[in-house]
């Protein structure tokens, strides 16, 4: 057996997952109406080194006299659930109140591919926004990249390897509980809740099956934590969870960006777990959702769409983050000094 093996058990557990998702991860019904104005979202295919990857893409409810911006989204699900309709609530919260096209992404997950391929057709899908923006009626100049848990790894991804092709830069990257190094353990990652949301099961299957080359992990792609040069990433919003055991990898990925000088917006929202923008308490899901509104809309300025201001958002009866930010805590860094470690294998 060799470290690039993946078992028929684990194959079967990751289709098995993939396949009971729906069941399991519905969202309240409360965040799937936050944004009735924003219409059904139109799908393309675009092109990658891997094939063709289908998009999701949310336009805002009401036109500018700009170009709008565009935010490309990265869905969760540990490598192995494949499903960016989750995101939807996410997608039209966010096309309403910054005025942007959202685009959400269909990459290939486990245990159909493995490391690197959903990262390189991240990439590949962020580049061709980009530069295709005139066709598509976006502003691919003013593109951030985002997601949630795998989905935040794979937008880190999409900066790192636009640094190094020079083919475009994001203006910002918004990263919610994600996972940052994959050379630890699950053992590594702990948490003050008995039962947490990402159990050790779950990161096993993950290992097992995106990333059962274990030399790899140690490669920067695969773990942003141990890239020694992130210098030169756009403003960052990090958010995490108290209860998340992915919580302190990304507080340790935070100090490391402002270390390397990158200007780090950093909430930490107390009592949730993995997952908290996507389920109940509703209140605290929004304000998240309003973090990211608030950090895209600093990144897309000076041109802010009409209909996109906070004076025109819909009363959706939950605090704003004004209210329910009492409790988060919240830290700017405008990073100095040493950036960290090296990756490892590099």
């Amino acid at each position: 057996m060799t470290s690039q093996h993946i078992s028929v058990g684990s194959r079967l557990g990751a289709r098995l997952l993939r396949g009971s998702f729906p069941l399991l991860g519905s969202v309240p019904k409360e965040l799937r109406n936050l944004s009735p104005d924003v219409g059904d979202p139109a799908e393309i295919h675009v092109p990658t080194r891997h094939g063709d990857v289908r998009c999701l893409v949310y336009r805002p409810p009401r036109a500018g006299e700009d170009t709008a911006p565009v935010y490309v989204e990265f869905h969760g699900g540990a490598f192995i659930v494949r499903a960016p309709e989750q995101d939807d609530h996410l997608c039209r919260y966010l096309a309403a109140h910054t005025g942007a096209v959202v685009l959400s992404v269909d990459y290939d997950t486990a245990p159909s591919v493995r490391y690197p391929v959903a990262e390189q057709q991240a990439y590949d899908v962020a580049e061709w926004a980009a530069t295709h923006g005139d066709e598509h009626g976006w502003d691919g100049e003013r593109l951030a990249a985002g997601g949630m848990s795998a989905g935040s790894k794979l937008a880190i991804n999409v900066c790192q390897q636009a640094r190094e092709s020079g083919v475009f830069r994001p203006v910002a990257l918004v990263s919610g509980y994600g996972a940052m190094d994959m050379t630890l353990t699950p053992p590594d990652r702990t948490s003050p809740k008995k039962h947490p949301a990402v159990a050790p099961w779950l990161l096993n299957l993950m290992y097992a099956t995106y990333f059962p080359d274990v030399p790899r992990r140690r490669e920067c792609l695969a773990s942003p934590s141990l890239d020694d040069d992130l210098a030169g990433f756009p403003p960052t919003l990090i958010m995490t969870a108290e209860l998340d055991v992915m919580a302190a990898e990304s507080d340790r990925f935070a100090a490391k960006l402002s270390s390397a000088g990158v200007t780090v917006t950093h909430e930490r929202f107390p009592g949730v777990d993995h997952g908290f923008t996507h389920d109940k308490p509703v209140e605290v899901a929004v304000a998240a959702l309003d973090a990211v509104v608030a950090h895209l809309r600093t990144a897309f300025a000076p041109v802010i769409l009409a209909g996109s201001t906070s004076a025109d958002r819909p009363d959706h009866g939950f605090s704003s983050p004004d209210v329910v930010g009492e409790d988060v805590q919240q830290e700017h860094l405008s990073g100095e000094g040493q950036q960290a470690d090296e990756c490892g294998g590099q």
